[in-house]
């Protein structure tokens, strides 16, 4: 039986309204990641198959499939309409990212040319390789490499 909206405060439509406006966020950040991902997956698919090869045996790469597995990440990356992917949309989830693994965020544009996601056995995958693109990026324009 589904719940009566009728219920709700004004304060309780605001707080959902803040939690949509951050799922959104994160929607939009986890499909850049994915599609800059996918892009380099197709470049350089040696590459990419040999940095997966050496992360899908942490703890925290396995621990990372199955929470994107069972929050269903994917049905919530691929559901609806594209999301919008500006740099408002993305720039707090990169930037609490690049502070993460201690390494300065890149100057970087959202790329036009970047793929449509890949939906089913890729796709945890290109958000991981698409996180570690960006990062190998911000390394490099920080001369760390």
């Amino acid at each position: 039986m589904p719940a009566d909206m009728s219920a709700l405060l004004p304060i309780d439509h605001e707080l959902l309204s803040v939690f949509a406006s951050y799922n959104e966020d994160m929607r939009a950040a986890l499909c850049f990641l994915a599609r800059r991902g996918t892009r380099w997956r197709r470049a350089e698919p040696e590459r990419c198959r040999a940095w997966l090869a050496k992360l899908e045996t942490h703890p925290f790469y396995k621990g990372g499939q199955v929470l994107f597995d069972l929050l269903e990440w994917e049905d919530f990356m691929l559901d609806g309409d594209p999301p919008r992917a500006t740099m408002a949309a993305i720039l707090p989830f990169l930037q609490k990212l690049s502070a993460a693994v201690d390494v300065p965020l890149p100057e970087f544009t959202i790329a036009k040319d970047l793929p449509p996601l890949e939906a089913g056995f890729y796709l945890y995958r290109d958000v991981v390789l698409g996180g570690i693109s960006l990062t190998i990026d911000a390394a490099s324009q920080a001369d760390f490499v």
